[in-house]
């Protein structure tokens, strides 16, 4: 449930990370290593995503649209929110 609303965040290291129901709305997620880490509920309305590492990561339950994802990488074993098809 962190706040990091507008964080810079580019080119992070986050894989594995607990980012569950995390407010990251407007976040700089840019070339971030986010796999498999757990944003189950996550806000991600108005982050970049662009060239972001999503395999394996849980996105369930969680806020974003597809535009954000059109560089991002993800894989078979991502989690998606329920009727979300990237």
């Amino acid at each position: 449930g962190t706040n990091l609303r507008g964080a810079d965040l580019r080119w992070a290291n986050l894989r594995g990370a607990d980012l569950r129901w995390a407010n990251l709305s407007a976040a700089d997620l840019g070339a971030a290593n986010l796999a498999e880490a757990n944003l189950r509920g996550a806000n991600l309305r108005e982050a970049d995503l662009s060239l972001a590492d999503m395999c394996g990561a849980d996105l369930s339950k969680s806020q974003l649209s597809e535009p954000q994802l059109k560089t991002a990488r993800y894989n078979s074993q991502t989690k998606w929110p329920d009727g979300f098809k990237p």
